[in-house]
């Protein structure tokens, strides 16, 4: 009889949008607000906000909170790094 693992690591892997870090999309995800590709740290910022997420709160990352405006100059200020 063959065994089925249950829980493996996913073989895709996308990239933070702010900082491309190659991390697991169950890591990170989009903010609801700008629709960029985030990882944890820029999309939640702690696991609190992450259980807050997890119950119900909206997803949005740690910029649109913030009240950072996302335009061209803030893309090229992240893209330099």
């Amino acid at each position: 009889m063959r065994v089925v693992p249950v829980f493996t690591t996913a073989t895709v892997r996308t990239e933070c949008d702010i900082c491309d870090y190659r991390f697991d999309p169950l890591h990170g995800g989009v903010c609801e607000k700008c629709q960029r590709i985030l990882c944890f740290k820029h999309l939640h910022g702690s696991w609190m906000r992450r259980l807050r997420v997890d119950l119900g709160a909206r997803c949005i990352c740690v910029e649109c909170r913030a009240g950072v405006v996302h335009n061209e100059t803030t893309e090229a200020r992240t893209n330099d790094r």
